[in-house]
């Protein structure tokens, strides 16, 4: 027994601490530590007080203020209630809750994990200090697997990297932050797979997303795999399609978007082997895979469609700069409808163009995004030029006529 050597009765406070000591054991509280804290609050004379307690886990840490008060003066000391908090290391996350005087640390530990996990507000926290069967109940709550929530966030810490590879991933690929609370959420949950929503609007024009996601083995990683996509252009005209993601790279939002407006989009891919190679896309209007995905027409380096070519000489003044070249032709491989100024008699004159790999050119677009000729984005000299020379071919030799206009330029 604990040497008491100071108080009104020695064997009451003695008995006092024995029954407190083995009541906070009994509940998973153990340290030395609490205990010289119970017997300081034993010797005094205050009739009501709280004891703080700390412990640390490997990815948690949980606080505790033990509620303990005197019925009557003199008496023993007794334990009414204790708050509680519980800390992810690393985050700003944390989780309150108050037990009656029988509930064990560990199920405190497994009610503050569940609503650490689910985001629950304080508010929601209904009815605040909870009894076994409350703290039972909210535990069973859309957990028929009886999931450990505590040893989940405590021995992976929700598997940090998992969880930021994720986010790194959606935020590549175009998707931001607006999914992020709800990915950490759902994998908090645990369940093997789940989708979110996500919103985009890109030339006044809305896109719905859901996102797909898919859990390993026990749960421990995630996986991003797919994202439907549906362009929304009228109520009787809504264009969906479904791409794949493979280890976080992919199809951005915005070149599904691109690619669901019928333009082309420049990606890296990889053969069976792993080996990359680059190559243009194309949804396919004409042919559809089993699930009413369109396919996806690829057009590789070998095919020949090159973009400086094209665009070569055709008096573009964006590709008067290094820099202006770069990012025109970035802007043109992400499927982007780009404009271009090009000098027209003397003046500046706006054009957008767009690459269409399957033709090996560029369509052409006037301000309200309606195809023109390709001639259009002649040089004013280059026509002349051309027109003169067919000119003097049509004096000399007749015949001539059908050598000049292979001899055009064309995008």
């Amino acid at each position: 027994m604990d040497n008491i050597n100071n108080g009104a009765n020695w064997m009451d406070a003695s008995v006092n601490l024995y029954e407190l000591k083995t009541q906070l054991a009994d509940l998973g509280f153990v340290r030395s530590d609490l205990v010289d804290r119970l017997r300081e609050s034993i010797l005094s004379n205050s009739s009501q007080f709280s004891i703080q307690h700390r412990e640390r886990f490997e990815g948690l840490a949980l606080d505790c203020w033990f509620d303990l008060h005197r019925k009557e003066p003199n008496g023993p000391i007794e334990l009414h209630h204790y708050d509680t908090a519980i800390y992810q290391k690393g985050t700003m996350n944390i989780s309150y809750r108050a037990f009656e005087a029988d509930i064990p640390k560990d199920l405190a530990c497994q009610v503050l994990a569940k609503q650490l996990a689910e985001r629950l507000p304080e508010e929601m926290a209904i009815p605040w200090t909870l009894d076994k069967a409350s703290a039972s109940s909210y535990l069973a709550i859309d957990n028929p697997k009886q999931i450990n929530f505590f040893n989940q966030l405590n021995h992976s810490n929700m598997n940090t990297q998992n969880l930021d590879f994720l986010k790194k991933s959606l935020l590549n690929l175009g998707f931001g932050e607006q999914v992020n609370a709800e990915l950490e959420k759902s994998i908090n949950k645990k369940v093997p797979e789940f989708t979110l929503a996500a919103k985009h609007e890109f030339n006044q024009q809305k896109v719905d997303y859901t996102l797909h996601f898919k859990g390993g083995e026990n749960l421990d990683n995630y996986f991003f795999n797919k994202f439907d996509s549906t362009l929304k252009k009228g109520k009787e005209n809504e264009r969906s399609q479904t791409f794949y993601i493979n280890k976080g790279h992919g199809v951005t939002a915005k070149e599904a978007f691109n690619l669901m407006e019928g333009r082309a989009v420049h990606k890296q891919l990889y053969n069976k082997e792993g080996e990359g190679y680059h190559a243009w896309l194309q949804l396919d209007n004409n042919n559809q895979t089993q699930n009413g995905n369109k396919e996806i027409k690829r057009f590789n380096e070998n095919y020949g469609f090159d973009l400086n070519a094209v665009l070569k000489d055709k008096g573009i003044k964006e590709l008067n700069t290094p820099e202006g070249t770069e990012n025109l032709f970035r802007s043109l491989k992400k499927g982007n409808a780009q404009q271009v100024t090009v000098e027209h008699n003397g003046e500046d004159k706006k054009f957008f163009i767009a690459a269409s790999p399957q033709f090996k050119t560029v369509d052409l677009y006037d301000h309200q995004m309606k195809k023109i000729k390709r001639e259009e984005l002649l040089k004013p000299e280059q026509k002349q030029t051309t027109g003169k020379k067919q000119g003097e071919q049509q004096k000399e030799h007749a015949p001539a006529k059908k050598q000049s206009r292979k001899a055009k330029v064309h995008v």
